[in-house]
């Protein structure tokens, strides 16, 4: 078995047997990978980590070749983001990062954009006191480096550019002009200003756009749009979106 040492970001965890962890972690070199972490839960100080989710770790483990559970030797956490717990509203947000991530990325495919952006996400929630739009602002840089980018710099079925009125098509993943309207009869009409809000969110540094406001009508259709986005391509119901709307968090 070989030997590698890396940083990982919890993404979730559950209880094994009656002394382990079994372990999703979106790691700085190697990507998504499950691990266990044997007698995690029984022997106290075995390890410097107890690989809550939302935590930043320095782990060590043995690499199973055979497509099984890598085995974590040591652990040491680094950042467990101790602000994010003390608010609802930034726990929830941070939370739906993560399963998000847990949901859409590979086993086994290294993505350093992606791990530097859910940190930055993270150091943001637990250091700021604004956090405008955040859930709207990750998904779509989220979407950007992970490879389920949409395609609204042009028509995603013609290749032309979008003069006027467009509509976005969830089966075809991105923008119809008006040309092409027949591509998606199920296309949904969007405003020019929700492209425009999309396109400058994509094309802006995380440092300039994170207390970007979003205002009034363009913002519910932006989280619609890349809500059922996320949803068509992933299947997948998200317990941090079910969550905030029971809770009413409105950051989410």
């Amino acid at each position: 078995m070989a030997i590698h040492k890396t940083e990982a970001i919890v993404l979730k965890r559950r209880d094994y047997r009656e002394t382990s962890y079994l372990l999703s972690l979106f790691t700085a070199d190697f990507g998504k990978i499950y691990a266990q972490a044997k007698g995690a839960r029984r022997k106290a100080g075995k390890f410097g980590s107890n690989f809550l989710p939302i935590t930043n770790n320095k782990i060590v483990f043995y690499e199973n070749h055979s497509g099984g559970l890598h085995i974590i030797s040591q652990a040491d956490i680094i950042d467990h983001f101790c602000n994010i717990d003390k608010q609802i509203e930034r726990f929830t947000c941070a939370a739906y990062f993560l399963e998000l991530v847990n949901a859409a990325m590979p086993l086994a495919e290294k993505n350093a954009e992606v791990f530097s952006l859910v940190m930055k996400f993270l150091q943001f929630l637990d250091k700021e006191d604004r956090i405008n739009n955040i859930a709207q602002i990750f998904e779509v840089k989220f979407l950007n480096f992970s490879g389920f980018k949409p395609r609204v710099d042009c028509c995603v079925s013609c290749g032309g550019h979008i003069i006027a009125q467009s509509k976005f098509s969830f089966v075809l993943g991105g923008l119809l002009c008006a040309q092409c309207y027949a591509a998606d009869r199920g296309a949904c009409a969007v405003m020019q200003g929700t492209i425009a809000t999309l396109n400058y969110i994509e094309k802006t540094d995380l440092e300039k756009i994170v207390n970007f406001r979003i205002g009034g009508t363009i913002r519910m259709e932006l989280k619609q749009l890349l809500r059922n986005f996320i949803d068509f391509h992933l299947g997948q119901q998200f317990k941090s979106i079910q969550f905030s709307k029971k809770m009413k968090v409105a950051y989410v």
